[in-house]
């Protein structure tokens, strides 16, 4: 039989970030328990508001299910003496499994010989096993930070009030912090204040709807989009997405309410992206448009917890809002009195990173590697020009006190005050992409300033050490790196990573940084490991280790034309067998000697047949790979060289006894590997 098993731990109020960490974590973390604990289970669902995180797990068992294995352990050699009696180290072995000698045999292991014993144990029932599985599992829930309480010793993230542990109709009994389990949850702080309790987890979810919680955070997030989009209509205009917020405000919410509110429209002469960001990163609130002009409307929609008095709330968000804006106005109206292009020289007093200098000496070194893009003309002026600005709005007021405009608002004074567009999109547009799902530059100059700012700060840091382990990766190098393949691939700018970051190593002053040639390869080595996870998602590995093996680190779109022509080369019929010819002819004649093919020697039909055939073929394709036209020159080589080195491995002998002969087959060999390992290294595929 199986049960539903809930588990629900109130807190008090968690920060919408430790609830999404927390729900991310936790159904990963309960199947690895369960399984530990030999309870078998179906679905687990994570549910959770502010208030409350918890887990529907279906179908757990009602008992451990048997165990029966075998469990080896040391060498026979060790644990048996000549006689066939345990050793010491026998002896220990039995002791401390509490067996007796009878109870070991000896089995064969591809390893030789070693003692071993039959373990076998009864599974118990469920609610025997479950109470520890919940307090570990409790124990190891992840926090952004983690807080004690009291006079406790357990670390949480916030102090736990209550715990619901039911398996089926029976109280689990566990216990956590000093809180025993119970039947017994608790509804919405204001609405409905008092606790009842659960018969079974199966009403879990509806009982709590009536009591003014939606603790299903998909089907909350759900509601307060429609709510949103709704009252955005109501007020004569449309809502402006923003799935970061929708997310935040599902964490913040047992019961999403959205109440309207409204500021004078004078501020919105403002540009666009600081009223939004005044609401939405200060205050939570979201943005309503004009659904004909594309402006901002002078209203805005904030969702809060609860229903009571929202005029009261309305008034004060009114005048909270109203004081960020006008402080708003008073930053842009005081950037404004300073063109942008007098505070170049305060980017001097700004630190970069201690041993790499100042933003001002960044922004120098971004100009110099910029201009590596271009050929002297407009373009390469207006790339200089787009670098010498691109850092300086983040020594304005606005940016100072809203560090997310850095950029926007940097285009915003550079267009206001008679730059070149192309000059204030890049200022703008050198920050993109900022994740995985961002857009990247559309215009060369932004790409050029966008890219020699990261390689600049890759160089850098890699030259002083700074390399990213495990999770810590403090100064981003990842997604700088992951942002540079991602322009290159999808942006109007081809990159040379070597090229581009010995570039970067060289803008530095001598004996700042490690040898050149150490950090270069070091660079290679980490945007290699960042191009596998790139196109890890859509190609198999063991093609992405080929292509990378014949790539010469350097341009990106050519790594991305190589992959994309494996690839079809893999959909051939043909390619199974063509494979195993290529991968053949590598392993034959790797080491072999190269040199001219003497066809005099070519005692074989077969032999003569793929001569021929690949002498007329290689300068053909020679010529297609000096283009780039790796697909091109793979289906060629497919269908020309098939059948002639099929037959070749059927008919001919290889290594014979006549060295001449044998040289002159190698040599053929090895012209065809070495010309197929331009594209990619075959051998590395598999079959």
């Amino acid at each position: 039989m199986a049960n539903q098993l809930l588990i629900e731990i109130g807190t008090e109020e968690l920060p919408a970030s430790f609830v999404t960490k927390a729900l991310g974590a936790m159904p990963s973390l309960a199947a690895d328990l369960l399984a530990r604990a030999r309870l078998s289970h179906a679905a687990i669902v994570p549910l959770g508001t502010p208030r409350r995180l918890a887990l529907m797990i279906e179908d757990v068992a009602d008992r451990q299910e048997d165990l029966s294995e075998q469990v080896q352990g040391p060498p026979k050699r060790v644990a048996l003496d000549a006689e066939g009696k345990l050793t010491k180290a026998g002896q220990g072995f039995a002791r401390k499994q509490g067996l007796s000698p009878e109870d070991l045999f000896v089995v064969e292991t591809d390893k030789g010989e070693y003692l071993a014993f039959k373990r076998e144990e009864k599974g118990r029932p469920a609610l025997e096993v479950l109470p520890d599985v919940l307090a570990d599992l409790m124990a190891r829930v992840p926090f952004p930070k983690s807080m004690r309480w009291g006079a406790g010793e357990v670390a949480f993230g916030r102090p736990i009030h209550w715990v619901v542990a039911l398996h089926g109709e029976e109280v689990v009994a566990t216990e956590f912090a000093g809180v025993r389990a119970g039947r017994a949850t608790r509804g919405h702080r204001f609405l409905a204040p008092a606790g009842f309790e659960l018969p079974s987890p199966e009403p879990y979810q509806e009982l709590l709807r009536r009591a003014h919680v939606v603790v299903d955070p998909g089907e909350r997030r759900d509601a307060m989009h429609a709510a949103l989009r709704d009252a955005a209509q109501s007020m004569g205009g449309e809502l402006v997405e923003d799935p970061f917020l929708l997310e935040e405000c599902t964490s913040l919410v047992e019961e999403p309410h959205v109440v309207p509110g409204a500021f004078e429209p004078s501020y919105l002469d403002l540009p666009d992206g600081v009223v939004v960001s005044v609401m939405r990163d200060h205050q939570r609130y979201f943005a309503v448009r004009d659904p004909h002009t594309g402006r901002l409307l002078p209203r805005y929609l904030n969702v809060v917890n609860t229903a009571n008095a929202p005029e009261t709330i309305a008034r004060g968000n009114d005048r909270v809002l109203r004081a960020r804006l006008a402080d708003a106005r008073f930053f842009v109206d005081e950037d404004r009195k300073r063109p942008l292009e007098t505070r170049t020289r305060e980017l001097d007093g700004v630190v970069f990173q201690t041993k790499l200098g100042s933003l001002g000496d960044k922004v120098r070194r971004i100009r110099t590697l910029t201009q590596s893009f271009f050929e002297p003309g407009d373009e390469a002026r207006l790339a200089d020009r787009a670098a010498t600005l691109c850092k300086n709005d983040l020594v304005t007021l606005i940016v100072g006190e809203f560090p997310e405009l850095q950029g926007e608002m940097g285009r915003f004074y550079a267009a206001e005050q008679g730059e070149d567009a192309g000059v204030a999109e890049a200022i703008r547009d050198h920050y993109l992409p900022r994740g995985s799902g961002d857009a990247v530059p559309t215009g060369r100059v932004s790409a050029a300033v966008a890219v020699a700012d990261r390689a600049d700060t890759l160089a850098g840091c890699f030259g002083i050490g700074l390399v990213p382990s495990g999770s810590a990766d403090p100064f981003a190098l990842r997604r700088a790196t992951l942002g540079i393949v991602r322009i290159a691939l999808l942006g109007p700018l081809d990159v040379s990573v070597r090229d581009v970051i010995g570039g970067a190593w060289d803008g530095y002053p001598s004996g700042v940084l490690r040898d050149r040639d150490q950090v270069v390869t070091q660079l290679d080595e980490f945007f290699r490991a960042r191009l596998k996870a790139y196109y890890g998602e859509r190609f198999p590995g063991d093609l992405l280790e080929a292509c990378l093996g014949a790539w010469d680190g350097r341009s990106l779109r050519d790594l991305d034309k190589r992959v994309q022509a494996v690839a079809a080369f893999r959909e051939l019929p043909e390619y199974a067998s063509l494979a195993v010819a290529f991968k053949r002819a590598f392993n034959i004649a790797k080491d072999g000697p190269e040199g001219d093919v003497d066809a005099s020697l070519l005692t074989e039909e077969a032999e003569r047949s793929l001569a021929d055939r690949f002498a007329n073929l290689k300068p053909v394709v020679d010529g297609e790979l000096s283009a780039g036209r790796y697909e091109e020159a793979l289906s060629r080589l497919a269908n020309e060289l098939k059948h002639p080195i099929d037959r070749f491995f059927e008919e001919v002998f290889v290594m014979v006894d006549d060295e001449a002969v044998r040289t002159n087959r190698l040599k053929l060999l090895r012209s065809i590997s070495d010309t197929l390992s331009g594209i990619a290294h075959f051998h590395q595929l598999a079959t």
